[in-house]
């Protein structure tokens, strides 16, 4: 599919789910999460879901789809996803069971513990995650979001997001990243300046996108 196109049509939704009517006042399980962030170097998206089952709410689905390319790339390997089935067995603590998946590791089964903090203003998660396969990647996780209220519709919105992946076998740097956005929210929609800065390999090849994101919650 033509990038420009794909991009067109990611923004149109955006304004699609901003320009509808939120009816849901409590939300009791978490919405869908997409974001998009067209930059100087390339684009960057991510979805988040994070669902629980309704006739067992304890147990739940998790999935993380992240994507990155440059605007002049043909081919992409920048690309990573995750699925997992999820067991609370306390308030804000998860073990989660799934796969992970990138072009250059290939699908892989792994596990890993998730805790998160959550409030009107503030939530906070860490998630440290293992591959269970052979040439077995760790990775640490987390996220912090601070949101102080302006009125009743409108927040300032900050977050930071940060990954760390190295090889079980001798701690080589496989992955990293830093996310940083700073923007405001309204509703569910929230924009506003946003930064990627992306590591990769033994050899720590940097790339940086500096741009705008756009994002929305979107509910069942």
């Amino acid at each position: 599919m033509d990038r420009i196109f794909l991009i067109n049509v990611l923004f149109l939704f955006s304004f699609k789910i901003f320009a509808q009517e939120n009816a849901v006042r409590e939300v009791k399980n978490p919405p869908v999460v997409f974001e998009i962030l067209p930059g100087t170097s390339g684009y960057a998206a991510q979805m988040t879901v994070n669902k629980t089952f309704r006739d067992f709410p304890k147990f739940g689905f998790f999935s993380v789809t992240n994507f990155s390319s440059k605007w002049r790339e043909t081919y992409s390997r920048d690309m990573m996803n995750q699925i997992h089935l999820t067991y609370q067995f306390a308030k804000g603590l998860k073990i989660l069971v799934g796969t992970h998946y990138t072009p250059n590791s290939g699908l892989r089964p792994n596990t890993a513990v998730s805790y998160t903090y959550s409030s009107r203003t503030l939530m906070f998660s860490l998630m440290p995650r293992i591959d269970l396969s052979k040439n077995s990647n760790w990775e640490g996780f987390a996220m912090l979001e601070y949101k102080p209220q302006l009125n009743q519709h409108w927040n300032i919105y900050t977050r930071v997001q940060g990954l760390y992946c190295a090889t079980v076998k001798n701690g080589d740097h496989a992955r990293s990243y830093l996310m940083l956005r700073a923007g405001l929210s309204y509703k569910d929609f929230r924009f506003g300046l946003g930064v990627n800065w992306d590591t990769y390999g033994p050899e720590k090849t940097s790339k940086e996108n500096y741009g705008i994101f756009i994002a929305s919650n979107v509910f069942n």
